[in-house]
């Protein structure tokens, strides 16, 4: 669905300050320094706007404060840790799934 967005936006020249929505998706493999290690690769490298995932929430504990220092959101798809609720610890992390505490 996200890359059918996207898609979507360039068949419409949908632009944000002129320039086309890109994306770019990296593996993280479940290790938090590899993911921290290529966000911030892809944020030195590219007009990074937000982070979509990741998806463990062991990864999100890391890359969260990483795009709270750099000033774009993360928003992960099933990370589901309660502590990430906390928006004083993790302001600019939203989720698309409930956390594990309203499941229990």
């Amino acid at each position: 669905m996200f890359k059918a967005a996207i898609l979507l936006s360039h068949q419409y020249n949908i632009t944000i300050e002129g320039e086309f929505i890109g994306w770019q998706a990296e593996q993280t493999t479940g290790n938090i320094m590899h993911a921290l290690n290529i966000t911030c690769h892809a944020v030195s490298v590219s007009n990074v706007v937000g982070i979509v995932g990741p998806g463990l929430s062991r990864e999100s504990h890391v890359i969260a404060p990483f795009g709270e220092a750099v000033g774009i959101p993360v928003i992960s798809y099933s990370a589901t840790d309660p502590d990430l609720s906390d928006k004083y610890a993790y302001p600019n992390f939203h989720r698309t799934i409930v956390s594990d505490f309203v499941t229990a």
